[in-house]
């Protein structure tokens, strides 16, 4: 017994460095896959930005990682708030606007039994999924979301009769997708396939239809410190001339506008006078 223990204990020691080994190099394999997904994730949002405002700006290359990284993080804080402002919104709106249509329609004839039956089954199984829970918390962040909703379409930032007819879409789809889960006539193989479908509709009408990407994508662009509204713009060199030139004041030395684009590689796109302006980094300074 002592010799087999004794034989066995370094081939097990063994076996447990590999197993370890495997272990730190998969480890090793997820980071790197998850840090190159998110450098990845930056690039296409950056690119979609730089193409919306019709600029490439000089100077930047793939080297620069913690750009492309900022990018990504601040578009998915801004994402992730506004999905859960929205989940928000659409389940109070599901939840009564389906009671409020069990309200005004009594029961009385026979065909809006049944169907009065399947909107209470899909409410009780909504509560059952969890999905009509914490009501009063979904009711303040839905008085949130349409503070800033009603804020936004007032300056501008987008159009608010589709923010609120995607809203309504979604809606009817979470109630879709309840009533989806419980419906017999619908084949329990095929529950799935239909209730992700319905997930990636909703997805693409929030994005689509609501025009949000575009709203998302600036404000992270503002967080970062890349897109700067209303700043007080100093130039030199020839381009202070194309400056006074667009303003069509020789002796002006700084100007209001916007930077769409600034802080990173060589050049920066700025909006003087309401037209677009392409100047050095080393030309620019702004105040704001």
């Amino acid at each position: 017994m002592v010799d087999s223990f004794h034989f066995y204990t370094p081939l097990a020691y063994k076996w447990s460095q590999e197993v370890i080994s495997i272990k730190n190099i998969l480890n090793m394999n997820i980071a790197k896959n998850i840090y190159l997904s998110l450098i990845g994730g930056g690039v296409v949002v950056f690119m979609i930005y730089s193409m919306r405002i019709g600029f490439l700006p000089t100077g930047l290359s793939l080297s620069d990682v913690i750009f492309f990284l900022l990018v990504i993080i601040s578009f998915s804080i801004f994402l992730t708030f506004s999905l859960a402002i929205w989940y928000s919104m659409s389940v109070v709106t599901s939840y009564y606007c389906s009671m409020f249509i069990l309200l005004l329609a009594p029961n009385k004839k026979i065909k809006r039994k049944e169907w009065r039956g399947k909107l209470k089954a899909t409410l009780k199984a909504g509560r059952i999924m969890r999905v009509y829970v914490a009501l009063y918390a979904h009711l303040i962040i839905a008085f949130v979301g349409g503070v800033i909703l009603f804020i936004g379409g007032a300056n501008g930032m987008f159009d608010g009769k589709f923010v609120l007819l995607s809203l309504l879409f979604t809606a009817f789809f979470i109630t879709l997708i309840i009533y989806t889960c419980i419906d017999k006539m619908v084949k329990k193989e095929d529950k799935r396939s239909t209730v992700i479908s319905i997930l990636v509709l909703i997805f693409v009408l929030f994005f689509m239809l609501s025009d949000m990407a575009p709203v998302l994508s600036d404000a992270g662009m503002k967080y970062i410190g890349v897109r700067k509204i209303n700043v007080t713009i100093l130039l030199k060199g020839s381009d202070l001339e194309m400056a006074r030139h667009l303003t069509g004041k020789q002796d002006q030395t700084f100007f209001k506008g916007d930077a769409l684009f600034t802080g990173v590689g060589t050049s920066s796109l700025l909006i003087i006078n309401n037209k677009k302006i392409i100047v050095k980094n080393e030309n620019l300074t702004l105040s704001f």
